[in-house]
């Protein structure tokens, strides 16, 4: 599965924003050209994250963006719902149809030896089969999708903080030391 661009932009300007964590907010333009993104996009994604309460905003000369919440408290599956929402690869789930059943009382009749071409009754057979398929099909990737959202519910935003300061080899809280 992969994370749609939306969402993996969104998650590297929370993280700029958690190691900025203490040291006031920080702009989206600084944060665009630590990211190599757009200004305007990422404005788009922040104003969301702010509507759903996962950052603040912060106006004036020194305004920005800082977390609403600690990183420990802010899940990836969070992060993905707001800025991905219903519509999101990681949320493709469709619901289906569910099968007809029969009236009560009525008796389907499918011929064993009613093949293609053979009549009303083994294109009926044959229609149940696919969507009886495509049933098993959605029930799979409805697994699927709930391992997905279990396993994105169990990485914070600390846990990934945590991940980019041991890649790095070094803090990278000294990245925004403001001078005046």
């Amino acid at each position: 599965m992969k994370l749609s661009t939306r969402s993996t932009y969104g998650i590297r300007a929370l993280i700029e924003l958690a190691l900025a964590a203490g040291h006031g907010p920080i702009s989206a333009t600084l944060i665009a050209k630590r990211q190599d993104l757009s200004v305007a996009y990422l404005e788009q994604l922040l104003h969301r994250l702010k509507k759903d309460g996962l950052v603040k905003s912060v106006r004036g000369p020194r305004g920005g963006y800082v977390l609403a919440r600690e990183p420990q408290r802010i899940t990836m599956a969070q992060v993905v719902g707001v800025l991905d929402g219903n519509n999101g690869a990681w949320n493709s789930t469709k619901t289906r149809p569910q099968p007809r059943r029969a009236s009560k009382g009525a008796i389907a009749v499918v011929s064993p030896i009613a093949g293609p071409g053979r009549g009303l009754s083994s294109r009926i057979a044959a229609r149940d089969g696919r969507r009886h398929a495509q049933w098993i099909a959605d029930a799979v990737w409805r697994c699927v999708h709930e391992r997905i959202v279990q396993s994105l519910d169990a990485v914070t935003l600390q846990d990934l903080c945590d991940e980019v300061r041991a890649t790095a080899g070094e803090p990278l809280d000294h990245r925004y030391v403001f001078h005046i």
